[in-house]
């Protein structure tokens, strides 16, 4: 029930009943919107996804929505972390569907407002046979178009849907994983590395570069124009290179490609070296990095700024962090 007190101007409890207005406010405020940081992860329903959904899950003040291709999964995963006490949600992800990334969009933007933190982990990898032994044979012109449009083009329609959101946040992040595989130096023409390094490089271009890669895929002239013969490889090659375009374009946003090492998941039938929860570690740190630290355009591994062509370590480093 509302009470309406009339005082006189001159009244000190004039000055209580505001202060004790804004004092409800507040506690209602929190009561209704508990949650200070929102962040997205795709591909978390398992492997290093679901390990960097389970830290961020436990964050005080943070919830994790997990965004998974298959929703049976997603949602055993949900039910899973959220036994073990997270703060999670979830919405169904395909990035090879736009409208499951437009339904997921519409549903982060009515429930939440707005978007922290995208983690851009879901993506495909076809291994070769010969390797584990246990993959059946996809031919290389299917492997590179499924790769390609999956890891790149759904990539890079999601973030440009969910950018609104982002825009919203007061400290808005997007965390692209990468790989090893993506360094530059896999590109045998040396003119290749330039066009994807290239400080002028901007998104049609280098949505350009991607196709152009997969007709020559198409019609067998790939490694004679100057491409590895992977479409994994070229894939994070791209994602590295986009997020050092989305650095440039959007200053406000702090932007960063994260290589997880070799980690023990299905994608390499659990032959990595790496635990997934420590390949969690850098993607998390730069998720909840404080506000008044501004890491962006950078590629990182085990916490610390490396160059493309990993070569040598930056100065940039998340140690202290931890």
């Amino acid at each position: 029930m509302a009470r309406v007190i009339i005082v006189y101007p001159n009244s000190k409890n004039f000055y209580l009943v505001i202060l004790t207005s804004f004092a409800i406010l507040a506690i209602a405020t929190s009561l209704v919107n508990p949650t200070k940081r929102i962040a997205l992860v795709t591909g978390a329903n398992k492997g290093v996804g679901f390990e960097i959904a389970r830290k961020l899950g436990q964050e005080k003040n943070t919830l994790c929505i997990i965004g998974c291709r298959n929703e049976a999964l997603g949602r055993a995963a949900l039910s899973k972390l959220k036994d073990e006490g997270c703060n999670v949600g979830f919405v169904r992800i395909d990035l090879e569907e736009r409208d499951s990334i437009d339904l997921a969009i519409e549903d982060i933007k009515d429930k939440y407002g707005s978007c922290d933190v995208l983690i851009n982990n879901a993506a495909v990898c076809f291994n070769d046979p010969t390797l584990y032994g246990k993959v059946a044979h996809t031919p290389f012109e299917k492997q590179a178009d499924i790769t390609i449009r999956t890891n790149f083009f759904g990539t890079l329609a999601l973030t440009e849907s969910i950018l609104p959101l982002l825009e919203k946040s007061p400290s808005p992040r997007i965390i692209n994983i990468a790989s090893s595989a993506g360094r530059l130096s896999i590109l045998p023409s040396e003119e290749r590395r330039k066009d994807f390094s290239s400080e002028e490089l901007q998104i049609d271009e280098l949505e350009g570069y991607m196709k152009e890669f997969l007709a020559n895929v198409q019609d067998g002239s790939h490694a004679a124009k100057g491409w590895p013969n992977t479409g994994y490889g070229v894939s994070k090659v791209g994602i590295i290179a986009m997020s050092k375009v989305w650095s440039r374009e959007n200053p406000k946003i702090m932007v960063n490609s994260v290589d997880p090492g070799y980690c023990r998941t299905d994608q390499n039938n659990n032959q990595g070296f790496i635990p997934p929860e420590r390949g969690a570690l850098t993607p998390f740190l730069l998720a909840t990095l404080s506000n008044d630290t501004f890491f962006t355009g950078l590629h990182w591994y085990e916490e610390q700024a490396i160059d493309w062509l990993y070569t040598k370590r930056l100065e940039q480093n998340l140690s202290s962090k931890k």
